[in-house]
């Protein structure tokens, strides 16, 4: 499933109640602007580390895309309207959630907040039919239908994107830069967990919470990625490994553990390359695993947080044996052919 935002929209909806007393209501506003400029502020966190990810390591990916360095979000992820323009400031259905500050987007003049009317000069507007093969929850799939359509419009710049703002409507012309193909997104939960579907890597807000800096999140978020560049769910799933509590039992573990290793190692080239500190790794899992041992990340499906610092450590060491070529250290994992998980 792909992750979505909800930013502030409890607080969004308290703000339009209108049994509320103005003095609960400016409360209620308050809480709902500073609830949305530290949601925004992590996504733009995530998005911002996850594109120097991709953007670095672009060179050595199988499968590259154009990146803009911008999220969207749309008006129908929020349960009231009018709650949600007054609060989140939709122009149009389609907005700017979060900007890269110095990706192709921003640097076209793009703004948090604008709006987005038209892609190409076609209307910015899903067909209802097309939403409902999307596989997200129906609140959602306007977003994952507009981004589909940028990501394709990309892949053949330049693009026109008419934007409005202030009331005004205006056109900006993007090419993108070469970047891995993946998506980065917060999950707002209180649970703490990062994934990869293939394409997409979410990492919850709790555990974007638990990170010391941004070598941190590399950490986290290299490794995610590398699942999607070495194609682990397709190779699980051509392998026929079982899901649920069936993958804890041995082929289905041992196969997933091999999957992740081979994320563990090729995290620590992805990070390097876009002049993450790698040790960044064995500095989270250090602290993770003495405060949170149990859980997934003692299954059979993973290393303990020992062993798993030593492979980075390991190889670590590896990479600093290797010389930097013009666009960085070639990762292994990456200039070798995919093979079958055995």
């Amino acid at each position: 499933m792909r992750f979505a935002r909800s930013l502030a929209l409890g607080l969004a909806l308290a703000c339009a109640a209108p049994g509320l007393a103005p003095t609960a209501r400016a409360q209620s506003v308050a809480a709902a602007d500073e609830s949305l400029a530290a949601l925004r502020a992590s996504d733009t966190r995530i998005l911002s580390v996850g594109t120097r990810l991709a953007v670095a390591n672009a060179p050595f990916c199988k499968s590259t895309e154009n990146a803009i360095g911008m999220t969207l979000h749309h008006i129908g992820q929020y349960g009231d309207d009018a709650a949600a323009r007054a609060t989140f400031g939709f122009a149009r259905d389609y907005a700017v959630l979060a900007l890269v500050a110095d990706g192709p987007a921003a640097q076209a003049g793009i703004r948090a907040d604008d709006a987005i009317v038209a892609l190409n000069g076609v209307e910015l507007a899903p067909p209802p039919g097309e939403l409902a093969e999307i596989d997200q929850p129906a609140a959602y799939r306007p977003v994952a239908w507009a981004d589909a359509r940028l990501r394709t419009a990309l892949d053949a710049p330049p693009v026109t994107l008419t934007l409005m703002r202030g009331g005004e409507t205006f056109d900006v012309i993007l090419t993108g830069m070469p970047a891995c193909r993946s998506r980065f997104e917060l999950r707002p939960s209180g649970k703490y967990g990062a994934s990869a579907d293939g394409d997409i890597v979410g990492i919850t807000s709790a555990m974007l919470g638990f990170m010391a800096d941004d070598d941190e999140l590399a950490a986290i978020l290299a490794h995610e990625m590398a699942h999607n560049l070495l194609e682990h769910r397709k190779r699980l799933n051509d392998a026929g490994i079982q899901r649920g509590l069936m993958q804890q039992i041995g082929r289905n573990a041992r196969l997933t553990l091999a999957t992740e290793i081979e994320a563990d190692r090729l995290s620590i080239w992805l990070m390097a390359n876009a002049g993450y500190d790698p040790g960044g790794a064995v500095r989270f899992w250090t602290r993770y695993g003495k405060q949170h041992g149990k859980g997934i990340f003692s299954a059979p499906t993973h290393y303990r947080w020992k062993k798993r610092v030593g492979l980075f450590e390991e190889e670590m060491a590896r990479l600093a044996a290797t010389t930097t070529g013009q666009h960085g250290r070639v990762p292994p994992l990456l200039a070798a052919p995919l093979r079958p998980l055995e």
